[in-house]
């Protein structure tokens, strides 16, 4: 396998006329790297994906792979494999056909196909089935012949948009373990499209969160959760989301100083504390199983907290929280944006500021 190269995108603007689908992209995606592009539908994910493969021109700004300018090269030509969402395998031929049919293009010769099958299989455990045709495969395996046809090529950049949405949970499960293995196994690098950001977070070594053709944050997945940049990637990230709180919800904890922001404060980070100085009052539970999340009104501003599973409570009955300072986030509504403003966190924390 060829060491991975990195992939860079400058200033990159993508149009069709009057919509514009990407907007001035930056972006810079390390050799060897695992990076997913996350967002919801229409936020310009697969377009970056395919401005990376060649298979759209862009409107402006420059695509590198490597140190080599591919801007106006084909995709032929960028030295990359990419893996879609249809499996799109030749019914007609065998696993071991479908792997090894772009090396026999190419015109490999056949001691270095089947040493490259050999190799392939094994990783991806397809060994016993090399002789089945794909409808004799289920879902899973179909997904592992189409992974396998794009590594067998050993090309230094694997392009993957939304490979594992036609599978059923369980199998997008084994999948994204069997994905992670292959690509730290062999060393490329991994740009990984999707919109379920449990894939993004479990797989990847960088996230790049994309909202309305805008990049919103890039970052690993620990910080994307931790330290969230915008609203938008405090709400995308985390289940259930992040509640974002106007200052009242905080009642006589905050004071005029704090209009303007959003407070940020993730379910999971509440702690039930009758001393806690953070009061709100319960609409509904809903039992799920390890926990129970509790639906609340805090000064008139939905709340939601998850709280043990074995915790009951009732309607109109009034909850005491607090909350670590290091959980707490503030964002300005002005400019969307991150605020790092100690004294308002202390506050909110129940601290003297």
């Amino acid at each position: 396998m060829d060491q991975g190269k990195s992939i860079t995108l400058q200033n990159v603007r993508k149009a069709w006329g009057e919509t514009v689908s990407l907007r001035g992209i930056d972006l810079e995606i390390l050799a060897g790297q695992f990076t997913a592009i996350l967002g919801p539908s229409g936020c310009g994910k697969s377009t970056s994906l395919r401005v990376i493969a060649g298979l759209e021109d862009v409107t402006s700004g420059r695509v590198l792979i490597g140190d080599q300018d591919v801007t106006a090269m084909s995709p032929a030509q960028r030295n990359l494999s990419m893996v879609f969402q249809s499996y799109a395998l030749f019914p007609h031929l065998s696993v071991a056909e479908n792997i090894v049919f772009g090396l026999k293009v190419a015109r490999m010769q056949r001691q270095e196909r089947l040493a490259r099958l050999a190799e392939v299989a094994e990783l991806l455990e397809l060994t016993p089935y090399l002789d089945r045709k794909p409808a004799a495969l289920s879902g899973g395996q179909q997904q592992r012949v189409a992974l396998g046809r794009a590594v067998v090529s050993r090309r230094p950049v694997c392009l993957m948009d939304e490979p594992l949405s036609n599978l059923d949970a369980r199998l997008r499960d084994e999948m994204r373990r069997e994905i992670r293995k292959l690509q730290q196994a062999l060393g490329f690098t991994m740009v990984y499209v999707t919109h379920d950001q449990t894939e993004a977070i479990t797989m990847a070594d960088q996230v790049v969160l994309m909202n309305q053709g805008q990049i919103e944050q890039v970052a690993t997945p620990q910080q994307i959760y931790a330290a969230p940049a915008t609203p938008f990637a405090a709400r995308f990230i985390g289940t259930p989301p992040m509640n974002l709180l106007p200052p009242s919800a905080f009642g006589a904890l905050l004071d005029k100083r704090s209009e303007g922001v959003q407070i940020g404060v993730r379910p999971e980070v509440l702690s039930e504390d009758r001393h806690g100085a953070f009061a709100a009052t319960v609409r509904s539970a809903e039992f799920l199983g390890a926990d129970t999340l509790v639906e609340l009104d805090a000064n008139g501003a939905p709340l939601l907290a998850k709280l043990a599973g074995n915790r009951s409570v009732l309607p109109g009955e009034e909850l005491r929280f607090s909350v670590a300072p290091s959980d707490i986030h503030v964002f300005d509504v002005a400019s969307n944006g991150r605020l790092d403003d100690p004294a308002l966190v202390a506050r909110i924390a129940g601290a003297q500021a």
